[in-house]
C-alpha cells in the first residue's frame, strides 16, 4: 500500500480514458466509497461479448472498509455492473428515486440478490456514509433524477458532477439552479471531477425544447408510418413524442423492453402521469398508417432489439414499407457505428427514409459543451480539476479548458489510478492493475481469458481440429481425422488435409516411446505441422485444437 489512512483518494475503476463502465472509488480515513457502478458493451471485435464490466476484485477485498455506492443516475454506464456483481455487494447502494425504480426493476429481471439494501436519496439532503459526509445536488441530463455528488471530508470537498448539461428547461420538472453549483464554490472545493463527453463540441449543448420543436416539424412533414429510435432511459424525449403525437393526430405504440421498464419506473415515482391510451401490436391494422406514431428501442444496432428485428422482416406485426420513415433522436456511441448502419441500409433497401440529427434537429446531447464547462469552472473555482468519463481524446480538451480557466492543479487520470489529492502535490502515488471482466457463458471472466484470444484468432485465420487414436504401445489405431472451419473452400484443401494426415502417421511412428508416456509433447508436435503447412500453403495460422485419444 502507497498511501496512509488518513488520504483523501480518488481512483477511477472504469471511465476514464473511456466511454462508459463508469465507476470512481474515494478514500478517506481507511474507508472507500464508490460513484457508480456500470459497465460499456464492446466492438464488433469482442466476439461473442454482449457487456464490458469493471474488475471488482480490487473493492471485493477491501471487505468491510467498503462501506457503499452512490449512484448518480440511472444508465447502463452508471449502474448496468450492478446486476452482474450483486450476489457479491454486501453494502447499501443510494439513488435518487427514478435511479433506483430503475435499479430494482433491473435486479428482479435478472433474478438477482434482493437483499441487497437500496437507499433513495434526496435532492439536497446531507447525509453520512462512514467519514464521508455526502449531498446530490440536481442537475440536468437525458434521464429523470440525475444528480452531482457533494463528497465532504475533513480534508477537503470532492464535486463529482456525474453526466450534466445545463439545460434551463424540462418537461419532466427537473430544471436546475444555477445558485446551488455557484455555491458549492463559495464554500470552497478542492477537486472537481468532471464529465468530458462534449469536451470537443464547441459553444453550448441545446436545451430539449430545440428537440422537441425539431422532432414537432420533422413529424408533420411526415407521411405513412413513423418510428422513432431513441435512448429506452429518456423520459423526458418520450414524453415529448407523445404530446407531439397527439398534436400530429398519431397514435403511438411502444415496443421494447428496455422502452417499457423506464417509463414503469417513472409511472411509479410520479413522473409521467396521465399517459395516453397506447396502441397494442393488434391494433396496428385498424389505424391508416399516417396516424401511427412507433416509439422503439435499438439505437445503437443491438442485435436483439425490436428496430433490429423489424430491419430484418423479423417482426410480426410492424412491417414497415415505402413512405414510411425512422427518425433516430439518438445520438451514436462510439464503437456502434458499424451497427447502426447495417440497421439502416437494411431499411433503406425497403425504401424506408431514415432521419438522423445530421438531416434535422431531432436530438440533443445530455452533455456539456465547452462554454457551459467553462461556466461550471467559473462557479465551482475547484484547486484541482481531474476530467474523466471519455476517451483520451476528450481528456486532453477537458484539461486543456481547465488550464484557460486557470484551474491551478489538472490531473489527468487513466483507470487504475491512485490519484492523492491532500497534501502539498496532489499526484498520481500508485497504481492498480484493472483488468475489465465480461459475462460469457453464464459467468465473469476476465477479458484476457484464452477464449476470446481463440474466438479473435479463429476469426481471421480458421479452426482447425485434429483427432488422434493411440494404443497403449504407441502405434495409431485409425488414420488421423482432420477438419478445418474458416480457412479455405478451395479444390486442393482434399488433398491438403490427406498430405498432412501422412505426415502426422509420421511423426507418431517416430515418437512411439515419448507418446506412450505422455500426450503433451506429441499435442504440441502435431500443433505445429498444422500451423506451419497452413501458413505456407494458404498464409494463415489457425486455431489448433488437438484431441488424443487412448484406447486399450
Amino acid at each position: 500500500m502507497y498511501w496512509d489512512k488518513s488520504d483523501l483518494l480518488f481512483l477511477p475503476v472504469g471511465g476514464s480514458e473511456e466511454i462508459g463502465m463508469n465507476a470512481n472509488l474515494y478514500h478517506y480515513d481507511d474507508k472507500w466509497i464508490l460513484v457508480d457502478f456500470g459497465i460499456s458493451f464492446p466492438d464488433e471485435t469482442d466476439l461473442g461479448i454482449d457487456v464490458l464490466l469493471p474488475d471488482y476484485e480490487f473493492i471485493k477485498s477491501l471487505g468491510d472498509k467498503f462501506l457503499g455506492i452512490i449512484l448518480t443516475h440511472g444508465h447502463e454506464d452508471h449502474i448496468g455492473a450492478i446486476p452482474y456483481f450483486a450476489n457479491s455487494i454486501k453494502c447499501p447502494i443510494w439513488g435518487t428515486p427514478f435511479t433506483i425504480a430503475l435499479l430494482k426493476r433491473k435486479l428482479k429481471e435478472n433474478n438477482k440478490n434482493d437483499k441487497i439494501k437500496l437507499k433513495t436519496l434526496n435532492i439536497d439532503e446531507i447525509f453520512e456514509i462512514g467519514p464521508f459526509k455526502l449531498k446530490a445536488i440536481r442537475t440536468s441530463h437525458s434521464i429523470p433524477d440525475p444528480v452531482s455528488i457533494l463528497i465532504s471530508t475533513k480534508t477537503g470537498n470532492i464535486f463529482h458532477s456525474g453526466d450534466w448539461k445545463l439545460d434551463s428547461s424540462s418537461n419532466i420538472n427537473e430544471n436546475i439552479d444555477i445558485n446551488d453549483f455557484r455555491s458549492l464554490g463559495k464554500d470552497g472545493i478542492l477537486a472537481m471531477v468532471c464529465d468530458s463527453t462534449n469536451a470537443l463540441v464547441e459553444g453550448r449543448t441545446p436545451s430539449e425544447d430545440f428537440a422537441y420543436n425539431g422532432l414537432m416539424e420533422t413529424i408533420a412533414s411526415l407521411k405513412g408510418t413513423v418510428l422513432v429510435t431513441c435512448f429506452s432511459s429518456n423520459i423526458s424525449r418520450i414524453k415529448s413524442l407523445l404530446d407531439i403525437a397527439k398534436k400530429s393526430d398519431r397514435s403511438v405504440l411502444i415496443i421494447g423492453r428496455a422502452l417499457l421498464r423506464a417509463i414503469d419506473a417513472a409511472k411509479e415515482v410520479g413522473i409521467l402521469d396521465n399517459l395516453p391510451d397506447l396502441l397494442s401490436v393488434n391494433d396496428l391494422n385498424l389505424i391508416p398508417r399516417s396516424n401511427v406514431l412507433i416509439i422503439s428501442t435499438g439505437s445503437q444496432g443491438e442485435p436483439n432489439s425490436a428496430l433490429n428485428r423489424i430491419s430484418r422482416d423479423a417482426d410480426k406485426y410492424i412491417k414497415l414499407k415505402k413512405d414510411d420513415s425512422i427518425i433516430f433522436s439518438s445520438r451514436k456511441i462510439p464503437g456502434n457505428e458499424n451497427a447502426i448502419l447495417k440497421v439502416q441500409t437494411r431499411f433503406l433497401e425497403m425504401g424506408v427514409e431514415i432521419i438522423t440529427d445530421d438531416d434535422k434537429n431531432v436530438h440533443v446531447s445530455g452533455h456539456p459543451s465547452k462554454d457551459e464547462l467553462v461556466d461550471m469552472y467559473s462557479y465551482i473555482k475547484p484547486k484541482i480539476s481531474i476530467p474523466v468519463h471519455g476517451t483520451r481524446e476528450h481528456i486532453d480538451a477537458h484539461a486543456e479548458l481547465a488550464h484557460q480557466c486557470q484551474v491551478p492543479i489538472i490531473i489527468k487520470p487513466k483507470n487504475g489510478d491512485v490519484i492523492k489529492l491532500n497534501g502539498s502535490s496532489p499526484r498520481v502515488i500508485s497504481k492498480i492493475d484493472f483488468v475489465n471482466h465480461v459475462y460469457d457463458a453464464g459467468e465473469i471472466v476476465p477479458v484476457n481469458n484464452e477464449r476470446f484470444t481463440v474466438r479473435r484468432h479463429s476469426l481471421w485465420n480458421g479452426f482447425v481440429s485434429v483427432s488422434v487414436v493411440i494404443n497403449e504401445e504407441g502405434y495409431l489405431v485409425a488414420p488421423p481425422q482432420i477438419s478445418q472451419i474458416g480457412v479455405s473452400d478451395s479444390n486442393i484443401m482434399d488433398n491438403f488435409l490427406i498430405n498432412i494426415s501422412l505426415k502426422i502417421e509420421s511423426l507418431i511412428d517416430d515418437n512411439m516411446l515419448s507418446i506412450s508416456k505422455s500426450d503433451d509433447d506429441i499435442i504440441n508436435k502435431i500443433k505445429k505441422i498444422i500451423r506451419s503447412e497452413f501458413k505456407s500453403t494458404f498464409l494463415k495460422r489457425p486455431a489448433v485444437s488437438v484431441h488424443v485419444n487412448r484406447v486399450e
